[in-house]
This record gives C-alpha cells, sequence and structure tokens, in this order.
C-alpha cells in the first residue's frame, strides 16, 4: 500500500532531508533494511508480512519492488525468513532460526543502558580445530562482544547469557569453546582493567559512528522535543531509518560495563538520543501499521507483544 507523507513545520523537514540521505545512500543494503523492518515492526506482530505492504514502505526508502524482491529470496535461501502464498499474494515470515537472531539482536538494541557490574568475567577458550572454523567461532564471539585476548582466548566482562548459552549450543560437540566465568581472584587496579579493554577491544571507530549517527538525528530530535509532530507513515518511515542506522553502530558495541568506559563516552549519548526519538514516533507508526498492514488471516496484524513497550528501558 501506498505511503503517503504530509509535509507541515520543522519535524517534517528534518524527516525529510534524513529521508533523501538516506534513500540516496549507494549501495543501499536492500536486504539489512528488510531484516530491520522485520525485526522492529513485524517481530513484535507475529513476524509476518505481506509483500504489497513492504513495497510500499520500502519505496520511500530509496528500494525498488525489484530490489526488494531479490533481497527477500536471498533472505529465504540463508534462512532468515519463510515464504508463503496466501491467495494471489507473497507472505514472508520469520523461520525460528531467524526469530531467535533477532531476540538476540533486539536485546542489544533495545537495551536501556542500564546495568550492575560485579566485576566478573567470562573467559571463552577455543577448540583445536581447523583455521577457518576456528576463524567463525572467534566472529560469532566477537559479534557477542567479545574481545579476543590472545588467538585462542576471548573475554568479556558481562556478555548476554542468553545469547552466549545458544552460540555454545549451536556448535558441534567437539568444536565448542570452553567457557569459564566468573570473579577476578584478586580485585585489579583500574589501570590493569584500561590496560586489558585497550588490548582487547578498539573503540575509535566505533565512537566516531555514534557521534556521526547523533549528528543525523539531532535536527528530527530537537524538532519533535519542542512539541513538533510528524506524520503517522511517517512517523513509520523515521522509525525505520533510525532502527537501522542505530542497528549497524551498535551491534559493532561490545557493550561493555559503564565502569571500563571512559566518563565521555559518545555511546550514552547516542542511547540517550536514539531512545527519545524512538519514544517520540514509536506509537503513530504502531498506529499506522495498525490501520492499514494485513494480517495472514486478512484482518490486520497482531497487536504488538507487551515486550514492544519495554524497549529502550520503557516507552
Amino acid at each position: 500500500m501506498a505511503m503517503p507523507g504530509i509535509a507541515s513545520g520543522a519535524a517534517t523537514q528534518a524527516f525529510e532531508r534524513l529521508r533523501a540521505e538516506f534513500a540516496g545512500r549507494r549501495p543501499l543494503r536492500a536486504g539489512s533494511l528488510i531484516v530491520t523492518v522485520f525485526g522492529d515492526a513485524a517481530a513484535p506482530r507475529g513476524g509476518g508480512l505481506f509483500l504489497a505492504d513492504l513495497f510500499g514502505l520500502l519505496e520511500r526508502l530509496g528500494v525498488n519492488d525489484s530490489q526488494t524482491r531479490t533481497a527477500l529470496s536471498r533472505l529465504v535461501a540463508d534462512g532468515w525468513l519463510v515464504a508463503e502464498r496466501i491467495g494471489r499474494q507473497s507472505f514472508y515470515r520469520l523461520s525460528d532460526a531467524g526469530a531467535r537472531r533477532f531476540q538476540a539482536a533486539a536485546r542489544r538494541i533495545y537495551r536501556d543502558g542500564v546495568s550492575d557490574w560485579d566485576g566478573a568475567w567470562a573467559v571463552a577458550v577455543l577448540p583445536e580445530v581447523a583455521r577457518d572454523r576456528r576463524a567463525e567461532l572467534v566472529r560469532q564471539l566477537q559479534w557477542l562482544g567479545f574481545g579476543q585476548l590472545a588467538p585462542a582466548v576471548l573475554v568479556h566482562p558481562a556478555p548476554d547469557t542468553d545469547s552466549l548459552a545458544q552460540l555454545v549450543a549451536d556448535w558441534p560437540a567437539g568444536e565448542r569453546p570452553v567457557v569459564v566465568a566468573g570473579p577476578s581472584q584478586f580485585d585489579p587496579s583500574p589501570e590493569a582493567l584500561r590496560g586489558l579493554v585497550a588490548r582487547c577491544w578498539d573503540f575509535s571507530g566505533l565512537d566516531q559512528a555514534y557521534r556521526r549517527f547523533g549528528d543525523e538525528i539531532a535536527a528530527l530530535g530537537a524538532a519533535l522535543a519542542a512539541g513538533d509532530t510528524l506524520a503517522p507513515p511517517d512517523c513509520l518511515v523515521a522509525r525505520v531509518m533510525l532502527v537501522h542506522d542505530y542497528r549497524r553502530v551498535i551491534l559493532r558495541d561490545p557493550l561493555l560495563p559503564a565502569e571500563l568506559m571512559p566518563p565521555d563516552w559518545s555511546g550514552r549519548a547516542a542511547l540517550k538520543a536514539a531512545a527519545s526519538l524512538y519514544r517520540a514516533i514509536a506509537f503513530a507508526a504502531e498506529g499506522w501499521i495498525s490501520a492499514h498492514w494485513q494480517g495472514r488471516d486478512g484482518g490486520p496484524l497482531p497487536d504488538a507483544a507487551s515486550d514492544f513497550r519495554r524497549r529502550f528501558g520503557g516507552l
């Protein structure tokens, strides 16, 4: 369904500048953008969308129908989505594996940033396996935020235990890492901790990415905070752009406890800005989805699950 935009006010001007920049990016990765749409908008409402509804949203974001079809085919082939024919329409839903991946990512993307660290560390020791298998295991652990201390040793002070347990379970028994977790035997000095962090993680590029993200959404956030409004369909487009760009940064962030990060760490400001903007547009976008997107049975999509309201610490 086509998504009309309504132009008025400073918020809409800021939104249109953001949308034009977003749609003009090259290369614009349609598959990654579809992942964002499913994770942010579809997953809370049962995990499925009709192709026609995707077309209308993605067109406003610079993705044409042919690009959408090609990207969806790849996501189905890669096991993220399952395709169905319902009458004459194409319907796509999250696969079981895709739903697990989304849940793991959502815990990081929509976190509220508040966590208490007990001083414990998780240490993952890699088994003796083929080089390509070890490289893949390192990549998956680093996606969970682990830093590499040595060729066969990765560490993290506060990993997502559910995601870590799923990662370990997904590997064949003989290729699983040995994970040991617990507090340090003796209290390390702040200097020792800073040195360990510096050895295992490089935050320079991530810091710059967070600052760019904050700069990009500042004008829209300020306009909405001042009381201006966006039309509901524009709120949905803005929400997808916000989550897509924030997701690209935060999924690279190891999310270390605040005690291990510098006081001026840019990730804190980025989280605050993202949460504020998301809260300002979330429910207008939800209202538009409820009124215009179709569920598998031909009626409206199911209402968003209760955990939707817990995003960013509470909407």
